[in-house]
């Protein structure tokens, strides 16, 4: 398949597209857009940015089509070989996974935009890009004068692209592997410590593999000039969406550390080791699976675990990133209600929303969670000699390099292979059920002579009322409320706005009135919808929402010790 982009009016941001597709011996052809983009796991929906569908022959006649579905389109054929679908696309989204034009830029997911044909998607493909003479290309996929060439339709579908006249680069090489960093958008790249960073992380990462997968790599930044963190995987690029522009190579600089860390491991972790159900990718539907403790899971945990293991970032940095982490699992009470591996299946309903309260969990936390998990007990298994990151070069090795999916029992037994053991109640109790963490969760921070401490929250309208608030210009809004707790019983519910505590008024000060009525009864007044209501909340004499850290135990053994430097790449004497 051949297509054409043009740059045309970017003020009006319509990309025009055009598609040339082979029909020699077809009577009709089903012509489809991708419903969705491989990186996020539920319905994108893209044909609602499509205008102005039309085709055409070979000599310029309109050709008769019919729009079937949301986003395919049946083509009835007369005596042509090719025909020519022509259209603009509404490229007004600037994300990490988005398709967007303006003045300054054209920035392409192609999978976002551009048309396929089921039974071509291996066919080579060719993408002309009609831009200024001045833009600059950033792409991972190959490409010469402007012209991008692949071996498959999947392979240009993950292929984003910047093309833009402002775009800063600087290259590495690490392994043998060159990789490309480009900046898009108003930023100051501080190239004497990114470079050096990312060749430590990045050549960490391959050591544990023994092999990248592809020859050149590419990090695209799309820098804003307000708050943003996305990152998007792909087998030869990631794109991330970071902002504000001036605080990256500041206050920003350990986010932007982390998501690069996360999306490089997934050139392996995805976008080579592959759930069987996504090998190979269906664009037209949802593309199901319970393994998103894996996909996401282990590559959350790695992607922080490489910052500290490689030295990028001290131990310090990385007990705060493992505390965030079991802080959501804490205070996410899903975790009573639905398994990781259930949620996981159920991206494709709310997994990047918070949804139904206290209905599931994350796939990126409780995952993460479990593969620190897994990792500890294959370490202590071991005797320090093995580890997750074996486990995961064996499912390269073994399904990623013979291009095949791997399944959840496959999973399964490889970590079994390397813990020495059966883990099916491991597995059936913390993949697949409910069962609690904390005794699995001290267990493995004790393999690394660490251990969980619990301590109140020093926030009292958590501690004593149970619930999370917002301030929203001068509005309390309750956000989350602990089940069983003081605001529960008095029948808070989420959304309401705390307007006063015991008659007080509240303007921002939610913990001191909660914090002086601690040992009085206390009687809330709330907006709800338009009404006024005093709510009554029973105190139960309990602590909500606790706050856990991770501190070191007293005498640890000395496997312990050398499994945390192996772990961590720190040396527990000399850590605090």
């Amino acid at each position: 398949m051949n297509y054409k982009i043009t740059y045309h009016k970017p003020n009006n941001q319509y990309i025009l597209i055009e598609a040339e597709i082979d029909v020699k011996g077809k009577k009709t052809l089903e012509i489809c857009l991708p419903a969705w983009r491989p990186g996020r796991y539920e319905l994108g929906n893209f044909a609602k940015n499509i205008h102005g569908f039309s085709v055409f022959d070979e000599k310029g006649k309109k050709v008769h089509f019919e729009k079937t579905t949301k986003d395919t389109w049946l083509v009835e054929l007369t005596k042509t070989a090719a025909i020519k679908v022509r259209y603009s696309y509404f490229a007004a989204d600037l994300n990490a996974g988005s398709t967007f034009m303006n003045d300054q830029q054209l920035y392409v997911n192609p999978v976002n935009c551009l048309v396929y044909v089921k039974d071509q998607l291996d066919k080579a493909c060719k993408l002309t890009l009609d831009i200024p003479e001045n833009f600059k290309l950033a792409c991972g996929a190959r490409h010469k004068n402007n012209v991008i060439t692949t071996a498959s339709f999947h392979e240009l579908a993950d292929s984003p692209f910047i093309a833009s006249a402002s775009l800063q680069t600087k290259s590495y090489t690490t392994k043998g592997i060159l990789f490309h960093l480009w900046f898009q958008g108003e930023c100051k790249p501080a190239w004497e410590k990114i470079l050096p960073d990312f060749q430590k992380f990045t050549n960490s990462q391959i050591d544990k593999y023994g092999a990248f997968p592809t020859s050149e790599y590419h990090f695209l930044f799309q820098i804003l000039p307000y708050p943003a963190y996305h990152g998007v995987e792909h087998l030869t690029s990631t794109v991330l969406a970071l902002g504000p522009g001036y605080e990256i190579m500041k206050d920003g600089y350990d986010d932007l550390l982390g998501v690069c860390s996360h999306e490089l491991y997934h050139a392996w972790n995805i976008k080579s080791i592959r759930p069987a159900e996504m090998f190979p990718y269906d664009y037209s539907k949802e593309n199901y699976s319970r393994l998103g403790y894996v996909c996401e899971g282990v590559t959350t945990y790695m992607g922080d675990l490489f910052l500290a293991e490689a030295g990028v970032r001290d131990f310090t940095w990385y007990k705060k990133e493992l505390e965030k982490l079991l802080q959501k699992h804490f205070d996410n009470f899903g975790r009573f209600n639905y398994s990781v591996a259930e949620s996981g299946f159920d991206t494709w309903l709310d997994g990047y929303v918070p949804g139904a309260p206290n209905r599931k969990v994350s796939i990126y936390n409780e995952g993460s969670l479990l593969a620190f998990v897994t990792d500890m007990k294959i370490r202590k298994a071991s005797n320090n000699k093995n580890s997750l990151h074996d486990v995961m070069r064996v499912l390269y090795e073994r399904y990623a390099l013979k291009k095949k999916g791997y399944t959840e029992a496959d999973y399964q037994k490889v970590v079994e292979e390397f813990t020495g053991a059966k883990a099916g109640d491991l597995f059936k109790n913390y993949f697949y059920g409910v069962h609690s963490f904390e005794s699995i969760l001290v267990e493995a921070f004790e393999t690394t002579g660490l251990t969980l401490k619990m301590a109140p929250n020093p926030l009292y309208s958590q501690a004593i009322l149970g619930v999370k608030t917002v301030l929203t210009g001068d509005k309390t809004i309750v956000k989350q409320i602990s089940p069983g707790s003081t605001a529960d019983l008095g029948k808070v519910i989420l959304e309401d706005e705390i307007i006063a505590v015991n008659g007080y008024r509240v303007t921002g000060n939610l913990d001191k009135w909660v914090e002086y009525y601690k040992d009085s009864q206390i009687e809330l007044t709330v907006s709800r919808a338009g009404r006024i209501l005093t709510l009554l909340c029973p105190h139960t004499n309990k602590s909500y929402f606790p706050v856990y850290a991770v501190i070191k135990v007293k005498a640890p053994s000395n496997l312990e010790k050398r499994i945390f430097k192996k772990w961590c790449g720190a040396d527990w004497d000399k850590t605090n």
